[in-house]
């Protein structure tokens, strides 16, 4: 990460896995797509631990959060190079879900917020009809006088 480019911020790849993602906001979403960056540049593959039981690999990624980066340091090359693969296998899918979770309740939210912003406009609109009253009490007397007839005539016979 570039210490140039705006909006990045710099820190350990071990401490940006680890942490979950916040509130919906374009900064999480940043966040979560720098971390699922970051996690497949390591480049391993995805059948790496496709012979292990979830349980095994769970508890391998569990162990790799808690411990600091000075305990897994003490580690075998091999203990630590498992237990960080398999939190990074695990974060990759924690993290790719994350983001489709993210990007469908900003899908949601862009819907709600055009949908008031239609229905605020139409109330504005209406608000801005001169004699709307007026109107409104033409066109019910008009459907009170000829309830079968079409909305558009009875309106025209009142206004003449």
């Amino acid at each position: 990460m570039d210490d140039a480019t705006p909006g990045v911020i710099n820190e350990p790849l071990l401490a940006l896995v680890k942490v979950m993602p916040g509130n919906v906001s374009l900064d999480s979403m940043l966040r979560e797509i720098r971390k699922l960056t970051a996690i497949r540049a390591i480049g391993l593959p995805p059948s790496l631990f496709a012979d292990v039981a979830p349980k095994v690999l769970a508890s391998w990624r569990q162990r790799a959060v808690v411990e600091s980066p000075s305990h897994l340091r003490r580690r075998s090359d091999e203990a630590a190079v498992t237990l960080l693969s398999g939190l990074l296998v695990e974060r990759e899918r924690e993290v790719t879900d994350s983001l489709v979770d993210l990007l469908i309740t900003t899908v949601h939210r862009i819907g709600a917020r055009a949908e008031q912003k239609v229905t605020n406009e139409l109330i504005n609109a209406f608000k801005r009809v001169s004699g709307k009253e007026n109107l409104l009490f033409a066109i019910a007397e008009a459907s009170l006088a000829d309830p079968d007839g079409e909305v558009r005539e009875v309106v025209e016979q009142t206004r003449s």
